[in-house]
């Protein structure tokens, strides 16, 4: 993960500004990385399908979790979502010997079910020489009834699909009773902690800032993503003291990054 006393001592190099200067280590600096730690989230989980580097560096935020379904009065059944649920990245489900079972790998088996906890099969060697997994495609709303109906891509066991709800995600067929969800939850706030030394009001010494590392939260992206947090800090460093220099060659190096 990116250390934040690193990253700020490297933008501070980054826009040639002193300790404590311009921008400030919480109010500014903190808070202006957490804002490009979730616009970052935004764009990678937006574009993560179709490319590598992206999915890459949200390895961090990328969750698995067993799910039991609930039977709905339709052609349907319900997931229910983790409370930690940020965005859908795939879904799939496992099936041995037509029983549809848990990832033994995730939880050690465990399912997801609303509030509780449900032990599945215990793994056997039959399991794993039969076990079969099948991806269930992710349809949207729109097209959701209409696929249900159709009289050749409507869903099979073997042609899975699924749509997300308000509260969960329908899968079809109904008879699908437990899923494996892939999902990426949302960045943790990082946090700088720091204390800052006496100063001596006669010479000017001192009001330095000491790093806390044990009040502090790191940013959980990966350390390849330094130099774009240092470009878009570099932009909000110009934009905040006016400096249209600083602004514009931020810009230009995300431009040829």
């Amino acid at each position: 993960m990116i250390d934040i006393f690193k990253l700020y001592n490297d933008f501070q190099s980054y826009v040639n500004t002193f300790q404590g200067g311009w921008f400030r280590p919480q109010s500014d600096f903190q808070n202006a990385c957490n804002n490009i730690s979730n616009e970052l989230w935004e764009v990678m989980t937006r574009g993560s399908e179709k490319s590598q580097e992206y999915r890459d560096n949200l390895v961090e935020f990328l969750k698995h979790m067993n799910i039991i379904t609930k039977p709905e009065k339709g052609n349907y059944a319900t997931a229910a979502l983790p409370k930690d649920y940020g965005r859908f990245a795939s879904m799939k489900y496992l099936r041995s010997n037509d029983k549809y079972l848990a990832d033994q790998s995730i939880d050690g088996g465990k399912c997801f079910n609303g509030e509780d906890f449900v032990e599945s099969e215990k793994a056997t060697q039959e399991y794993y020489e039969n076990l079969e997994e099948v991806g269930i495609d992710n349809i949207d709303n729109q097209r959701w009834p209409a696929m249900l109906r159709h009289e050749t891509k409507a869903p099979t066991e073997e042609e899975p699909k699924c749509t997300q709800i308000d509260k969960g995600i329908r899968v079809a067929p109904r008879k699908i009773s437990t899923v494996v969800l892939d999902y990426y939850v949302r960045p943790t706030d990082a946090v700088f902690g720091y204390t800052i030394t006496p100063g001596n009001v006669e010479t000017g010494a001192g009001d330095q800032i000491v790093y806390d590392a044990s009040k502090s939260t790191q940013l959980q992206w990966p350390t390849t993503m330094v130099n774009e947090f240092l470009i878009r800090l570099g932009e909000r460093y110009g934009v905040f003291t006016r400096d249209q220099f600083v602004a514009q060659f931020s810009t230009q190096q995300k431009m040829t990054a």
